[in-house]
């Protein structure tokens, strides 16, 4: 018998049309697909089948982000409109001639707040994370604890993160950065919770954290808390691993973290007077579009082994210093971790400072202009610093214009170097972690021009364990650079170069 091809597609498709695979798959499946929705939409499943009718609540994670669902809930004299609404605990749906109001999206977030507890006490089984995005009405009701206790001691949450939604623009004033976190004693001292994440509050006192044995993870986005409190939060959790600290206002003064556990510290867009960082388990610093003052950067961390220092902001910021000509330049950051301006003699007056704190990198990302002379040199000396390094990825960013270039005094650099600056990258002995190390590099922001070519010519002719070589380049390179980097092509030296 002969089938045609048209026949067989039209029989497949009627097998997989009567198929119901979604219908098939156990519980834990179903309840794990749905739990990457949000809490709204994960309700929302229950019209699409009888199997799906209870799915949600056995889901793990819970997320109450309301702005996508103000068009869901009625309100009178409005536009008419048939789309299906469904709030939480029960199935609405309406007609032609239901009112939808738009218009007021604070009204519709606290409508969709007050189904919170519905939720909550619908839901069957313990979670691992729960995100709320409220008003500051929440909190000021005492709705914001009570979510909190009924989380911890009923819910054994291990991942919280609340977000106060009033104050969430691109700019807002001082005087109303977040809303005061006046908490019980030892609300967090459950012992399931592991992570906490609060953003737009204000936290005025350390008391909440009292006896938080278990938490790992502490993130604070557009937060108002002042060095003090900082400091008592990250004492009160003895076995905290992790902190971030984005945004902060005024009040944040500094950033002094004295800890034996913490391992990962992640700072952005932060005006501060110092940072002082003294912890045998710090594996990895971060700095994200920071000013202070590059000679008030302490740093005791001799087993520091991932380092981050760029200028671009990851997040949003209202404050006008995230602009790259008011942030602290890298370059600056280097040469104080380096002691690169400190006299020859110089001997430590703070017992906390590191005398080399790259000794035992394997991670490096940093933003410097491969074009200045002086960056080039404060690279060398870092590189030289370093005697694990395995990977390192570099951010060209045009430091100076080239009257600067022209008129800048280099003699304080140069006198310290046994050797002629026109011979930096030729002196192998000077960065072992290029010949012996190094296996990953990547270059971004590359023009082509003369200065950006020599430190990738002696990668590929030094680096004898390099694996992977990327220049991602600029959009407005040269054609010369074009031609330049066409050379690499003929040198043999790498696995894998990619441009």
């Amino acid at each position: 018998m002969i089938v045609h091809q048209s026949s067989r597609k039209e029989s497949n498709c009627e097998t997989m049309a009567t198929d119901d695979f979604i219908s098939n798959l156990p519980d834990e499946v179903l309840a794990t697909i749905i739990s990457a929705l949000p809490s709204i939409e994960a309700i929302r499943t229950t019209i699409l089948s009888k199997r799906l009718k209870d799915v949600w609540r056995n889901v793990s994670r819970l997320d109450f982000d309301p702005k996508g669902v103000k068009k869901l809930f009625p309100a009178p004299n409005r536009r008419r409109s048939t789309v299906p609404v469904i709030q939480f605990g029960s199935n609405v749906c309406h007609d032609e001639g239901d009112d939808i109001d738009d218009t007021d999206p604070r009204e519709e977030i606290s409508r969709v707040v007050k189904n919170i507890d519905n939720v909550l006490l619908s839901h069957e089984r313990n979670l691992i994370s729960c995100r709320i995005v409220h008003l500051s009405n929440s909190y000021r009701s005492g709705d914001v604890e009570k979510w909190i206790k009924y989380l911890t001691s009923e819910k054994k949450v291990q991942e919280l993160a609340f977000l106060c939604d009033d104050f969430q623009h691109e700019f807002y004033p001082v005087s109303l950065f977040g809303w005061g976190l006046n908490l019980p004693s030892g609300i967090f001292s459950c012992r399931t919770l592991q992570s906490l994440e609060f953003t737009n509050y204000g936290i005025r006192f350390h008391r909440p954290f009292h006896h938080c044995h278990n938490l790992k993870t502490l993130k604070l986005y557009y937060c108002d808390i002042r060095t003090e409190t900082l400091e008592a939060i990250v004492s009160s959790c003895d076995f905290m691993e992790h902190l971030s600290v984005c945004s902060s206002t005024s009040s944040l003064k500094q950033v002094r973290i004295f800890s034996q556990t913490v391992k990962t510290v992640e700072l952005e867009s932060l005006d501060l007077e110092g940072i002082y960082l003294s912890t045998q388990s710090l594996g990895a610093l971060v700095l994200h579009s920071m000013k202070f003052p590059a000679k008030s950067l302490v740093i005791h961390a001799p087993n520091l082994r991932v380092f981050t220092a760029t200028r671009k902001p990851i997040t949003k910021n209202p404050y006008n210093f995230t602009r790259p000509s008011k942030q602290t330049k890298i370059a600056e950051i280097l040469e104080y971790c380096t002691h690169l301006l400190t006299p020859v003699n110089y001997k430590a007056s703070d017992p906390m400072e590191d005398p080399n704190l790259f000794k035992n990198l394997r991670e490096l990302t940093i933003d410097l202009d491969l074009n200045d002379r002086r960056e080039m040199l404060i690279l060398c000396i870092v590189l030289q610093r370093c005697l694990s390094l395995h990977q390192l990825e570099i951010n060209i960013e045009e430091s100076r214009s080239e009257i600067e270039e022209a008129t800048r005094d280099y003699s304080s650099v140069n006198s310290r170097l046994p050797y002629p600056e026109t011979k930096l990258w030729e002196q192998r002995e000077l960065c072992d972690c290029i010949t012996f190390t190094l296996r990953q590099v990547s270059i971004k922001g590359f023009n082509g021009k003369d200065g950006e070519m020599e430190f990738p010519r002696h990668l590929i002719t030094k680096g004898d364990k390099l694996e992977r070589l990327e220049i991602w380049c600029n959009h407005d390179w040269s054609s010369e650079g074009g031609f330049h980097c066409g050379v690499f092509f003929s040198l043999k030296l790498l696995r894998e170069i990619k441009l």
